[in-house]
Order: structure tokens, then sequence, then C-alpha cells
């Protein structure tokens, strides 16, 4: 199935110039000299080398040895392609959030280092407010990502790709606003954008044509013969002559990312910086599906020592309720690194999320928020997610109420419940009686002044008795024994407010079980 380009439509260019060299600047914050290498292991040359490196007197196509005695803190990264094409799917899955029409540009040559996305904007431009907006936020988006895209804008995707790449060349080029305009904005562009192969171009250029509008005005029928068909229906598409037909895009169902470490990663809060270009791709890719997650799953892969594969390092990330926004999960990533360590230097940091959840973002009001939705809102669920990352799951609990009138055996602790359950009938109170806050672990006795309860002075009963007579089913149960009691609520001297009960077996005693507040 593939996506043409029709009237009103809107097209936006997004070419990455360097690519390699940018999928390794962005996983750290180093500014040293940084370059791409490949060739033959034995004497591989550069590639590709960031502005640090070319002012120490690194060029491309320079010898690794060479480039070495230059910069003895070079920090080098072999190519990798596949790689590169990996990267181009995971910025579409990103622009999926701004266009339902996205398609992914390589570069003609594998030397050539250029790659891109065309996405048509027509249709959503309204949603963010107008072209300039989209622009902008798409802009801050990619820069988000460690990514420096150079844009360009026509009706069809062909002439916006000519116009970007102008761009990323460092030449001055104008968006096409409508088909009437796509003459006067291609006609200056140099030949050199085309991205022809060398021997076609440098026939061209010995015919003295340097621009596509002096290749445009050549007979139509001679150029054709001279060099090919498919090079003029490739310029009647730039022209809006012939329909540009694009595969369409379909992001997966699941997110699945990583990103090349250009040097050794010893200490587990050095990830930080990786992970949030990594959680900022995912945030994009969540709202182009509409979703949010509860479980991220990032992985730390180390480089293998004495030939040997080493264990990877599994870093798991829950939450409370479905989350999308990648400020929030780097800080709570941020708590979870402080408790994790590294075997071994880490050299590439990947990211996997296998579930979606429906995501439901929380709108503004007007107006303050009512007490109800102060303690029914998301708070709770933030300091959840909160004390997971810092301490554990291990390490945090929560009191989870039982059907039982013992009020020792009326709860039991349990590991906090990280991901939100469904919405449950809220559990009926047994009785109406008052129950204190806090609860002994097991009844105090008490001494008795006159076998009234005694505790700092004489106490006085404020309320009671309630009668407890409950266990008989858990008969012949050391540790849940039945009880037979008379609970009072009591205060002394001091002004203490105490739960109390009186044993109805003998010697009937009494016993001090809680505390009110």
């Amino acid at each position: 199935m593939a996506a043409g380009s029709g009237l009103g439509e809107r097209w936006l260019a997004l070419c990455l110039s360097a690519l390699p060299l940018q999928l390794a600047a962005r996983a750290t914050q180093s500014t040293g000299p940084l370059a791409i290498i490949e060739g033959p292991r034995e004497r591989p040359s550069i590639a590709f080398c960031n502005d640090a490196a070319r002012a120490a007197g690194i060029e491309p196509a320079m010898k690794l040895a060479a480039a070495q005695a230059l910069a003895n803190k070079l920090a080098v990264v072999p190519r990798d392609l596949e790689r590169e094409h990996q990267a181009l799917h995971e910025l579409a899955c990103w622009a999926y959030q701004f266009s339902s029409r996205v398609a992914i540009r390589t570069g003609t040559s594998a030397s050539a280092g250029a790659g891109g996305l065309v996405l048509e904007t027509g249709g959503s431009e309204r949603l963010f407010g107008g072209s300039d907006q989209l622009h902008l936020r798409i802009r801050r988006g990619l820069a988000a990502l460690g990514y420096r895209a150079a844009i360009g804008g026509a009706p069809n995707p062909a002439a916006a790709w000519l116009i970007g790449t102008a761009r990323a060349s460092g030449l001055s080029a104008r968006d096409a606003q409508a088909n009437g305009e796509l003459h006067a904005a291609l006609a200056p562009l140099p030949l050199d954008v085309l991205k022809w192969d060398a021997e076609t171009t440098r026939t061209l250029h010995k015919l003295g044509l340097s621009s596509v509008g002096q290749l445009l005005e050549l007979p139509r029928d001679a150029f054709a013969r001279r060099f090919g068909a498919s090079r003029l229906e490739e310029l009647d598409r730039a022209l809006g002559l012939l329909p540009d037909p694009q595969p369409a895009f379909l992001p997966p169902t699941r997110f699945s990312a990583h990103l090349e470490l250009p040097a050794d990663v010893t200490q587990a809060g050095q990830l930080t910086f990786p992970a949030h270009r990594l959680l900022r791709s995912l945030e994009g890719f969540l709202r182009g599906h509409g979703a949010g997650t509860t479980e991220l799953i990032f992985t730390a892969h180390h480089n293998a020592r004495g030939g040997q594969a080493a264990t990877a390092t599994r870093i798991a990330l829950a939450l409370a309720a479905p989350e999308r926004d990648a400020e929030r999960l780097v800080k709570l990533l941020a708590q979870r690194l402080t408790r994790a360590s590294l075997p071994q230097p880490a050299v590439r940091l990947s990211l996997a999320v296998e579930r979606l959840a429906s995501f439901q973002a929380c709108n503004a009001s007007l107006l303050p928020p009512s007490r109800d939705s102060v303690r029914d809102g998301p708070d709770w669920l933030q300091l959840a997610e909160t004390l997971h990352a810092r301490f554990g799951s291990e390490r945090v609990f929560q009191l989870q109420a039982i059907d039982d009138h013992r009020p020792e055996h009326a709860y039991r602790i349990v590991p906090l419940a990280i991901e939100r359950a469904p919405p449950r009938a809220p559990v009926q109170p047994l009785c109406a009686q008052p129950r204190p806050l806090l609860i002994l672990p097991a009844p105090h006795p008490l001494s008795q002044q006159d076998e009234q309860p005694d505790y700092g002075g004489r106490l006085a009963l404020l309320a009671g008795p309630e009668r407890i007579e409950a266990g008989w089913w858990d008969f012949g149960d050391p540790r849940r024994p039945t009880v037979h009691r008379d609970y009072f609520v009591a205060r002394n001297r001091t002004g203490q407010t105490l739960w109390i009960f009186r044993e109805l077996k003998q010697p009937r005693g009494w016993y001090l079980h809680g505390f009110f507040c």
C-alpha cells in the first residue's frame, strides 16, 4: 500500500547530514575529538569527524594511525550501516506523533552518510498551532534526541527532500508553498543536491550545467535519450508533474532501541545521559500510539573479555501508572541507578518496552482542586514509583486489609503493588467502632489498681465495651488463637487515648492494644 501526494498536502523533509557521526555523538556529553572509521581492520581510515577533531588537523580519508598521532584522546567508533538504518527507523517511530504519513529516506551510497525522513504535515499543522509552531516543536524534539537536521518544505516529498538536502550542505534554499512555486524554488539549487552518480554529474558539469534550472531548460527527449527516462521522471516528481507515492510506514507495537557508547562506562550513574536520549525516543513513540507504559527494561551490554561474552546487566523500571514523559522517567531512572552496579564496563545501552498501556493525560482546571481530588490524585502513585526506584521493590511494603474481626489479624504486610489494579469495591469496615491508627504487634499487659487498668496513672474509660469473640475457624492454630475480649477506649492523666481490652477468660487481665492519635 502506498500514499501519494495530493491537493493541499504539505511535506516536510528532515535531512540528517553525517548521520554516523551524529549517532556516536548523541550518546555522550563529551565535546572532545570524535571520529567514525571504516575500511579494512588493519588500516582503517577516517570517514567522519567532528569539529574538535578537525581543529586538531584530522580530516576525512586520513588513516586512523595518523589521526591518533594528532589527537591522542581521539574517540573512535567503527561505522555500522545496519545501526544507521535502525536509527532512521527509530526516528520514524518518533516522528509518527506528528504525522501518520512518514517515509524513511537513506543516502544514495554507503559513503554518503546522509539520511532522514519525509512526513506529510498539512493535515496536522492546525493541531499543533500552525506550521511555524509544528516546525519549532520538531526542531526542539530532534535537538533533545541529539540530532541536527536541515528542514525543507514543499507540496511533494521529492521537492522537500531536495530543498532539505541543499540546506544540509550549507546552501541557501527557500521552501515552496504551492506547486506554482516549485520551479522557482528548485531552479537555483546546484546539481549536487540530486545525488546522482559521479559519472553523470561530471558529464553534466562538462556540458556547462551547474544548476537544476539549467537542467530543466534542456530538451526533454534529448535528455531522456542521453541520461535515461528515470532521471527525467525524478525531476518531474520534484516539480509536481508526476505523483510521488511514498511507502506507508507502520510503527511496531513494541519499542526497542539502543545506543553505542563512544567510551566504556564503568559507573551506572553515567548511563543517565544516554538513557535520556532513549527515553526521548520512547516518548515520541508512545505519543504516536496514544499510549503509555508501566515497565521499562534497560540493558547495559558489556564488552567481551578474554574471548568470552559477558552477561548483560538488566535494569528494570516499574511505574505505578502508565507514563510517557521522558523528564519524569529519567528522574526515576536516576534514582534506580543509585543502587545499580556494572560488573564490567558497558559499551552499549538498550531500552525495550514490550507492553503498551492506555494513557489518559491529566487535564488542567481553572478551579483549585477539591479535597477529594487531592486525596485520590496521583501523588501517592508518584511516591510509590520513587520509593520503588530508590529502594527496590523488596524494601517497600504496604498494608492490606483482611476480613477478620481479630485486630492483630485484620491486616497483613505485602509488597507495594506497583501496577494499578482494576477498580475494586471498597472494603467495608466490619464494625462502626473507632479503631486506633497504631496497633501493637502483640497486646501489652497492664498493671491494675483496685481491678482498674493503669498506664501512666489510672485510666478513665471513655467508650466501651465492644466485645470481640472470633477465630473459631482457626481452632488449633497456635499462631492465630481464638479471642474473647471486651475492648474500651481509655485515657490516662497525660492525655493519651488508648485502646485496651479485658480478657474474658481467667484471670481476666487488662491489656494495651493500640494508641489513638
